[in-house]
C-alpha cells in the first residue's frame, strides 16, 4: 500500500490522462463528482497490477475486495472511498490511517526510530476493535464472510491508535450459514495460516480466529509471527511454552511488564494459545473471544487507580 498527497482535482486528471474508468461502487460516480469540491489532503492507495494484462487471481481478489467493501459498514473496517480500474491496474483508494499497520508499531520501532512503545491499554484496545470487526465479518454480516488473511500489517489505525481491518483480496463470502467454502488455491501468510490450509480444501471462520489467536500472541510477547526458535512459528513456541512452564514474565514483551498490566497480559496471552489449538473445534467463536476481552478491559478499567480514586470521590460526595 503506498499514501500519497494528493488533491482530488489531480487524482481525476490522472484519470482522464491514463484513460483509467471510474468503476462502481454504491453511487461511486456521484461521490467522485461531489468530491471534486474538496481538497482531500491524504489517501491509502493499494495498486492491483501486472507487467501484462491482469490475471485471473489478480482480477478475483479485485472483484472480491469491491464485493465485500461496498457492501459492508463498520467502526473497525477500513473504508473503500472508490475504485478505478483498467485493463491493466487496478486502484482501491481508502481512508488514511495516519499511524499505519500494527506490525509497523510492534516489530518495525528499529527500523522506523521514532516510534514509542505502545502501553498495555493501546494494545488491549487494538485486540478489542479488530475483534469487533472481525465478530461483524462472521457473525453481524448476512452472509458471513471470512477475511483469510488476518495479520498485524492488515491491522490498520488511525490518530488515536483504533484499529481497523483493512485489505480485503482473501476475504471469502460464506453462501450458508456455518457450510465451509472451499478456498483450494487461496493463500495466507505462513505463521498466520491454521493448520488446517495444509490437509483440507474446505475452511470455516474459525481459520481467521487462529489468525487472530496469533495477533494476541504477538500484542503480548512483541515476537514476530515467524519468531518462534526451533519451533519456527510463533504460535507452537507458544503452546509448548505455556505446556511446560506455565505463565511466566518471560513470556511477556518488556514493554508491558508493569505489575498492574501482568495479570490481563496473561490473560490475553493464554486466549491467543487457546485461539491457535490445533483443532478448529476447539477454538473459540469470535464473538466469545470479543467478550472475553471486553471482561479484560473492564477488570483492568476497575484496578486502575483513576477509577479507584473516581469511586472515592463519589463517595465523598454523597
Amino acid at each position: 500500500m503506498h499514501c500519497i498527497s494528493q488533491s482530488i482535482m489531480f487524482f481525476l486528471g490522472s484519470v482522464s490522462r491514463t484513460g483509467l474508468e471510474v468503476a462502481g461502487l454504491a453511487r461511486c460516480t456521484e461521490f467522485v463528482l461531489w468530491m471534486e469540491k474538496v481538497v482531500v489532503e491524504w489517501w491509502l492507495l493499494k495498486k492491483i497490477w501486472n507487467a501484462q494484462n491482469l490475471d485471473n487471481k489478480l482480477e478475483k481478489d479485485f472483484l472480491a475486495e469491491v464485493q465485500i467493501l461496498g457492501e459492508i459498514r463498520h467502526t473497525n473496517i477500513v473504508k473503500l472511498l472508490c475504485c478505478i480500474s483498467s485493463s491493466e491496474a487496478k486502484l482501491l483508494v481508502y481512508e488514511y490511517m495516519e499511524n499505519g499497520s500494527l506490525d509497523r508499531w510492534l516489530h518495525q520501532r528499529d527500523r522506523v526510530g521514532s516510534l514509542a512503545p505502545l502501553d498495555w491499554p493501546t494494545r488491549l484496545q487494538i485486540a478489542i476493535d479488530s475483534a469487533r470487526g472481525l465478530c461483524y465479518m462472521h457473525h453481524d454480516s448476512s452472509p458471513a464472510i471470512v477475511y483469510c488473511d488476518v495479520k498485524s500489517a492488515n491491522i490498520l489505525l488511525d490518530p488515536e491508535f483504533r484499529a481497523k481491518i483493512a485489505d480485503f483480496g482473501l476475504a471469502r463470502i460464506l453462501l450458508k450459514t456455518g457450510d465451509p467454502e472451499s478456498i483450494s488455491g487461496i493463500g495466507g501468510t505462513f505463521c498466520y495460516m491454521a493448520p488446517e490450509y495444509g490437509y483440507r480444501l474446505k475452511v470455516n471462520e474459525k481459520v481467521d480466529v487462529y489468525s487472530f489467536g496469533v495477533v494476541l500472541l504477538e500484542l503480548t510477547t512483541g515476537r514476530v509471527a515467524n519468531d518462534g526458535g526451533l519451533e519456527y512459528c510463533l504460535a507452537e513456541w507458544a503452546w509448548r511454552q505455556y505446556q511446560e512452564y506455565g505463565l511466566s514474565i518471560d513470556l511477556l514483551d518488556e514493554d508491558i511488564r508493569d505489575p498492574a498490566n501482568i495479570e490481563d497480559a496473561f490473560a490475553v496471552f493464554t486466549l491467543g494459545v487457546i485461539c491457535t489449538g490445533g483443532q478448529p473445534s476447539v477454538r473459540p467463536s469470535m464473538k466469545d473471544v470479543l467478550y472475553a476481552l471486553l471482561r479484560f478491559e473492564h477488570r483492568s478499567r476497575e484496578r486502575s487507580p483513576r477509577h479507584v480514586v473516581s469511586e472515592e470521590t463519589s463517595l465523598l460526595e454523597s
